[in-house]
Order: C-alpha cells, then structure tokens, then sequence
C-alpha cells in the first residue's frame, strides 16, 4: 500500500466519523492500522504528513485523531468518499445556511438566531445540524454568538445570493424548456435575454440587437478589446450551414471580433459542423450546443470557461469542440 493510499484511508476514516451515524468521530491510528493491514510506522509518517497539511489533527495522548474541517472539504474535493454523503451533507449545510439566512431577512434588525428554532424551521435533525455546526463555523458561512446562538457571516450571505441566482437560473430555463405560457418565438427572446444576463454576470459587457448598416446582431459581448458575435437560436430544427454562412459574413470582415458564437439548443447538423471547422483558418466559429447550455444553466461550467476551451481548440488545432467532443472534419 502506497503513502497515498494510506493518507486517503486515514482521511476517509476521518470523514466518516465526522457524518456516518454509529461511528466514533475521533480513533486510534495504531488500532486502525492494525485492523487495515498498515505497517504501524508507514501509517505514522502518513498521519504526521496529514498533519502537516492541517488535514487531520491530534484528540489525545496514545495516538488518538481527529478530523479538520479542511480535511473534511478535502475528501469532498477530490472524491475520497461516496457521493451520495458528499451531497447529503451538502443539502444539509445549503438548508441550515439559506434558512438562517432567511430568518435573519425577515427580521427588522437582523437578529441573532437560536439554533433549536432554527433548525425546526429549516427540518434539520439535531445529528445533522451538530455534524455540520463546526465545519460551517471553520469554513466562515456562519458564527456563534452565545452558546445558544448564531448569525450568518457576510461570506455565508453572498453564498446564499449565489445560490438563490442559480435556483432563479434553472427554474427560468426549465419554465422556457416546457413552454410555459409562451410561444416559440417569445421563447427564442426570452432565452437570449437569459444567455446576455448570465454572461454579463461573469464580467462581460452585452449589448443586444445591436444593428447596423445591413446587418443586426443577436449580442455582441466583449472584455477589453475581446468581442464576439452571438446568435442564439431555439428551434424545432438543427442549425443548417446557411445559418453558419450569415454569421461568417458578418464577423469575418471586422478585424475586431475575435469570432462568432452560435448557440443552438437544437443541435447542428454534420455538414454545418464541417462547414465551421473549414471556415476556422479565416473566421473563429465557436458553437454551443443543448449540453453546453444545460451545464451554464445548471452552473456545472461557466459560459467563459467553455468558451476559452472551445477557443483554443480552434485557435491551436483547427478543430470544433462541441459538449465535450473535438469534432473535426467527417464524410456526410
């Protein structure tokens, strides 16, 4: 067994007695040692290695340990345990953290909160909430005012904020997925409002149905002297090469637009995707497809880190990056 290998069984172990019922939060290395097959010393120079990087910390005296909360949020971040508890405990701590929040709005004066009524409100066990207390304390998402009280930080709040944004994200886009209320073509307009607010929440400037002689432009977005072209479209059909030809003409003359994007909740067709890979040495096409979109929507990437990713596969291989696959030129 590797140092690696022991230091992630040390974690996990760690991890478990932080949040599975039944299971003591803190342990004695040398008997978890023993009960693992780990030579006593190697499972030693891995603890004092955790040590060190405050992922893990002495109980007591004999070899006892215990958990941090950065070891905690290391298991988390890298995959050390199963899924399913990685996301149970983060529903637990999204509850208690927008419930407390929410407390503290509807009162006048922003009051500290007694955690009994707290976590009533929030339907949270008191196993539950004393499992995630310390941690959310240590990660600085709320503090403890008395022994009985708490408030949420400043940091805590614009977790909150973001993660309220996100929920008015999703229910947006899946309202304009069902069609409700509205017709495909309120549809298509409402969906580019929706793409030009996300985008300008991650720093660009957006400016929509921009016309000029001849021509008129979904949005136009740009940082600095960066500026693309975007058409976004949500019909019943995948994108043609004409549509593709259009949005050429019309970036390929301007010098400063470094290329055009179009987003197409309908897919593409083979000859378009080929049509935009040949016409790469002279314009830069960056296509979106339904998954890249389903992904912003669901806050899993951000339109910018797609967007330098689809980027730089053309701009280094000639090639279209499209949810996730390099597509290059293919028979049709």
């Amino acid at each position: 067994m590797t140092r690696e290998e022991i230091k992630n069984l040390i974690l996990r172990r760690a991890y478990a007695g932080a949040f599975e019922d039944g299971i003591e939060v803190y342990f004695n290395l040398h008997k978890y040692a023993e009960e693992n097959g780990i030579n006593n010393d190697e499972a030693w120079k891995a603890y004092q290695e955790l040590e060190d990087a405050g992922l893990i910390r002495t109980f007591a005296i004999g070899g006892i340990i215990i958990n941090t909360s950065a070891g905690l949020l290391h298991c988390e971040e890298n995959g050390l345990v199963a899924p399913e508890m990685v996301h149970k405990q983060m529903m637990i701590r999204t509850k208690l953290l927008v419930t407390l929040y929410d407390i503290q709005e509807r009162s006048p004066h922003g009051t500290i909160v007694d955690w009994e009524s707290w976590i009533k409100e929030a339907g949270i066990s008191n196993q539950d909430f004393f499992n995630n207390e310390h941690f959310m304390r240590d990660v600085n998402l709320i503090q403890k005012e008395d022994m009985q009280s708490y408030s949420i930080t400043s940091f805590g709040i614009g977790n909150v904020r973001d993660y309220k944004a996100r929920v008015k994200r999703v229910y947006d886009f899946d309202k304009l997925d069902k069609l409700e209320g509205i017709t495909p073509q309120q549809r298509g307009h409402k969906f580019e409002d929706l793409l030009g607010e996300i985008i300008k929440k991650e720093g660009w400037q957006v400016d929509k149905q921009v016309r000029s002689p001849g021509q008129e432009i979904d949005i136009i977005i740009h940082k600095g002297l960066d500026y693309f072209f975007i058409s976004s479209k949500w019909e019943a059909n995948p994108i043609q090469p004409e549509e593709l030809d259009i949005m050429y003409s019309r970036a390929s003359g301007r010098k400063d637009v470094k290329g055009s994007i179009i987003v197409s909740m309908s897919g593409f067709t083979d000859q378009c995707i080929n049509h935009a890979i040949r016409k790469l040495e002279n314009c830069h096409i960056i296509l979106f497809g339904e998954k890249d979109i389903h992904s912003i929507m669901s806050c899993d990437k951000t339109f910018t880190s797609l967007l330098e990713e689809k980027y730089k596969e053309a701009m280094l291989h000639g090639r279209i990056l499209l949810e996730g696959i390099i597509r290059d030129v293919k028979p049709v």
